[in-house]
C-alpha cells in the first residue's frame, strides 16, 4: 500500500461523516452504560435469590439480548437501505433507541429488562447502514483514515457510557441531598443514567434529521418510468448551471480512483439521482432556451455516455442475494470480524464482572463507581491513538499485519484479568500493585486491540462483490458480528460463574478458554488478502 500522505487525500465530507459518527455513538452508549450497575440492577429484581455467584448468568443474558435482537434485524436493515435509501433507515435507529432506553431504566422485573434490552438491540441493528454510508463517502485515498476513526467513536462511547452509568446510578446514595430527594429516582435507582443516554439518542436523531443527506441511488423507486427523453431535476435553473460547470471542471481534473466508481461524487451527493452525469445532463437541458435545443443537447450527452451507462446499469440495479455473498472474499473477512467481536464483547463484560466481584469470590472487589471511572479514563486516553496512529500504521505495515497485532492483544487482556485476580486474592484486596497494573492492562490490550476493529471493517468493504452488494455485505457482516456479540457476553459470564462455583482451573477456566479462542482468531488473519484490491 502507498505510504501515508495526507496531501494526496481527497477532501472529506466532514459534516456528513460527523453526523454518521454521532449515530454510531449511540451503540457504545447504549451498550456500555449498564456495565457499572448491571449486577446490582439484576439483584434488585430478586431473580438471583441473593446468591452473588449466580449474578453472572442473568447479567450475561441481558447483555446478550441486546446483540441477539440486533443480529436478527441487521440484515433486514441493510437490505432495506439498499431498496429505500440509507437516510430513512438510519434515522429509525436513534429514535427507537430513545424510547427503549427510557423503558429499560423504568423496569422493575427481570423479564422487563430482557424485553426492553432486546428492543434496544433491534433498533441498533441499523448501525451497519452507517458503515455503508461511510464506504460510499470514501475513496482510495481516504478510506483508511475514515474507518480508523471508528475505534475512536467507540472510545468516546466507552468514556461517556460507563461514566454516566457509574456516576448517576442510584442517586439516593450518590447524591442524597439533591437528586436523591426525587421520588422517581428513589423508586427507580437506575433510571437516571438510562434517561441521559436516551436524551443523547434523541439529540442525535434530530441532528441527523436536519443534516444527513442520502448517498444511495434509489431514483428507480421514485421515477420507475424514466426514459431517455425525460430527465427530471430537483434544482433551480441557477443551481443547475452551476452544477454543470462544477461537474465538468471536476471530471477534467479528478484522477482519484473511487472505492465504488458508480457512487455519487462526494461534493454533490445528497440528491437521489441516477448518475452524476445525469445531473450534468439535467443542468445542460435546463439551460437551453427551447425544447428542441434541450432534446439535442440531451441526446448528444446520452450518446457519448451510453456505453458507460449500460455497463453500470447491471451493477447499480441488480440486488445482491445471500448466495452471491458466499464467496471467500466475503466470508474470511466476516469470520475474522466476528471472532474479534466475540473476543471484544466477552472481554468487555468480563472487566466489570471481574472488577466488581468480591475478592473472596475471585474478583477485585471494586465498586461500580470505580469501574466507571477506570473505563472513562481509558477511553479518554485512547482517543488520540486511532486518529493519529492507526491510519499511518495501516499504510506503513499493511492492514493484515495491523489486524494480527490487534488480535494478539486479546491474549494480554484475558491474561491480565487472570493475573490481577490472583494478585488481589493473594493479598486479600486490590492493593497499590493491582492499581498500578490496571493502566498497563488497558494500554497493551484495549488500546492496541482497537487496531483489529479498524482493519476488519476495511477487509469487509474490500471483499464486497459490487457496489450494489455493499449494503447487503455490510448487513451480512453486521449480522454475523452481532451474533458473535450475542454469544460473547452470555458465554463469558456463564463461564465466569461456572469457574467460580465449581473451582474449575482454580476458578480461572474462563480466561483460559478465551485465550484459546484468540489463537483461532489469529489463524483467520492469515486468510485475509495481503493487497486490498479495491483500494488500488
Amino acid at each position: 500500500m502507498a505510504s501515508y500522505d495526507s496531501s494526496s487525500q481527497s477532501p472529506l465530507p466532514k459534516l456528513q461523516i460527523a453526523i454518521v459518527f454521532l449515530i454510531q455513538l449511540t451503540e457504545p452508549l447504549a451498550a456500555t452504560v449498564i456495565y457499572p450497575f448491571i449486577n446490582p440492577f439484576v439483584n434488585s429484581t430478586g431473580i438471583t435469590g441473593g446468591n452473588e455467584k449466580k449474578t453472572g448468568y442473568y447479567a450475561g443474558i441481558i447483555e446478550s439480548a441486546f446483540f441477539l435482537a440486533e443480529c436478527f434485524t441487521v440484515m433486514l436493515w441493510g437490505m432495506a437501505s439498499d431498496r429505500f435509501g440509507r437516510r430513512p433507515i438510519l434515522l429509525l435507529g436513534p429514535l427507537g433507541l430513545f424510547i427503549a432506553t427510557l423503558c429499560f431504566g423504568l423496569s422493575t422485573q427481570y423479564r422487563e429488562l430482557i424485553i426492553f434490552r432486546s428492543i434496544q438491540g433491534a433498533f441498533n441493528g441499523n448501525i451497519g447502514v452507517s458503515k455503508t454510508i461511510l464506504a460510499e463517502l470514501s475513496d482510495s485515498t481516504n478510506i483508511a483514515q475514515i474507518f480508523s476513526l471508528a475505534p475512536m467513536i467507540w472510545c468516546i462511547g466507552v468514556i461517556m457510557g460507563p461514566s454516566i452509568g457509574g456516576v448517576l446510578a442510584d442517586p439516593e446514595k450518590q447524591f442524597p441531598s439533591t437528586l436523591g430527594k426525587i421520588s422517581l429516582l428513589r423508586d427507580h435507582p437506575f433510571f437516571l443514567p438510562c434517561a441521559v443516554v436516551a436524551f443523547f439518542a434523541l439529540i442525535f436523531f434530530l441532528v441527523a434529521l436536519i443534516g444527513l443527506k442520502e448517498t444511495h441511488h434509489v431514483q428507480r423507486h421514485i421515477e420507475p418510468k424514466i426514459s431517455h427523453k425525460r430527465v427530471f431535476s430537483y434544482e433551480t435553473r441557477r443551481q443547475k448551471q452551476k452544477s454543470a460547470d462544477t461537474d465538468a471542471s471536476r471530471q477534467s481534473k479528478d484522477t482519484t480512483t473511487r472505492l465504488y466508481p458508480n457512487a455519487p461524487v462526494i461534493p454533490n451527493y445528497g440528491t437521489i439521482q441516477k448518475r452524476s452525469s445525469t445531473t450534468t445532463l439535467c443542468s445542460t437541458v435546463s439551460s437551453a432556451s427551447t425544447l428542441e435545443d434541450s432534446e439535442s443537447d440531451q441526446e448528444t450527452v446520452l450518446a457519448s455516455d451510453s456505453e458507460d451507462e449500460e455497463d453500470s446499469k447491471v451493477d447499480a440495479e441488480t440486488p445482491a442475494t445471500l448466495k452471491s455473498l458466499l464467496i471467500p472474499e466475503v466470508l474470511f473477512p466476516i469470520a475474522n470480524y466476528s471472532l474479534i467481536a466475540l473476543l471484544d464483547s466477552s472481554y468487555t463484560v468480563l472487566i466489570p464482572l471481574t472488577y466488581t466481584t468480591s475478592v473472596a469470590a475471585g474478583g477485585l472487589g471494586l465498586t461500580p463507581f470505580h469501574v466507571g471511572i477506570i473505563l472513562s479514563v481509558w477511553g479518554a486516553a485512547n482517543i488520540p491513538f486511532p486518529i493519529f496512529c492507526i491510519p499511518r500504521l495501516i499504510n506503513r505495515f499493511g492492514a493484515r499485519t495491523i489486524n494480527f497485532v490487534g488480535v494478539c492483544s486479546f491474549l494480554v487482556g484475558f491474561g491480565s484479568l487472570w493475573g490481577l485476580s490472583v494478585l488481589a486474592g493473594a493479598v486479600g484486596y486490590a492493593n497499590w500493585l493491582v492499581w498500578a497494573l490496571i493502566p498497563l492492562q488497558f494500554l497493551l490490550s484495549n488500546t492496541v486491540g482497537s487496531m483489529a476493529y479498524a482493519t476488519a471493517q476495511i477487509f469487509v468493504i474490500n471483499g464486497a462483490p459490487s457496489k450494489s452488494a455493499l449494503g447487503a455485505t455490510n448487513g451480512f457482516c453486521q449480522a454475523s458480528k452481532t451474533m458473535a456479540r450475542t454469544i460473547g457476553p452470555v458465554l463469558a459470564t456463564s463461564l465466569f460463574s461456572l469457574s467460580k462455583e465449581h473451582d474449575l482451573c482454580g476458578g480461572y477456566l474462563v480466561y483460559t478458554i478465551f485465550m484459546l479462542i484468540t489463537f483461532v482468531c489469529m489463524r483467520t488473519t492469515m486468510y485475509l488478502p495481503r493487497e486490498l484490491k479495491n483500494l488500488r
